[in-house]
């Protein structure tokens, strides 16, 4: 089952309506520092994809998620999902310190990734939104699927996502 069909089916849920709403996850502290590091150890020449979007792709909508928390995502789920199927699935990713969801699917309303874009261009994208989102002194904007969040449950958040997709990528020989 993946993430849309858990969240579509968990959102008629009776548990999800009472639980969902009232437990808000305690992330793990996450560094996003270590997220630079593992990024600018990648030769962009020799980066492939184990997925259906290539490596930029990957790279590209990591960033677009980053940059959302702090602009605005470009589309919401409902306040009633974000609230009860939402949370639950923050709660689920929290206490399992691993984020589980389609790898391909895009954040609702934002552009087209681009499959040309060279990954040594997707990667310092990447690392100037993270950069961005860590000196980012502002409110945040709530997610498109979980709400309001803190600025250190979206630390977690991030790393998490992060290091679900960057499993995709690896060196080609």
């Amino acid at each position: 089952m993946n993430r849309r069909q858990f969240l579509t089916t968990a959102a008629w849920s009776p548990v999800v309506l009472v639980l969902g709403a009232k437990f808000i996850a305690t992330l793990r502290p996450y560094s996003l520092q270590d997220m630079l590091t593992r990024l600018r150890a990648l030769n962009p020449e020799q980066l492939t994809s184990a997925g259906s979007w290539n490596a930029s792709q990957i790279l590209q909508h990591c960033a677009q998620s980053i940059r959302y928390s702090i602009s605005g995502y470009p589309q919401h789920y409902s306040a009633v999902f974000q609230n009860t199927a939402g949370k639950l699935a923050l709660n689920l990713f929290a206490a399992s310190g691993r984020m589980h969801h389609p790898l391909d699917e895009v954040i609702p309303g934002a552009p087209e990734l681009v499959p040309e874009l060279p990954n040594d261009l997707a990667i310092r994208e990447l690392m100037y939104e993270i950069q961005q989102f860590i000196n980012w002194q502002g409110e945040m904007a709530p997610h498109f699927a979980y709400g309001s969040l803190s600025k250190a449950q979206y630390y977690s958040v991030h790393y998490l996502h992060l290091d679900s997709h960057l499993a995709q990528i690896y060196h080609s020989r």
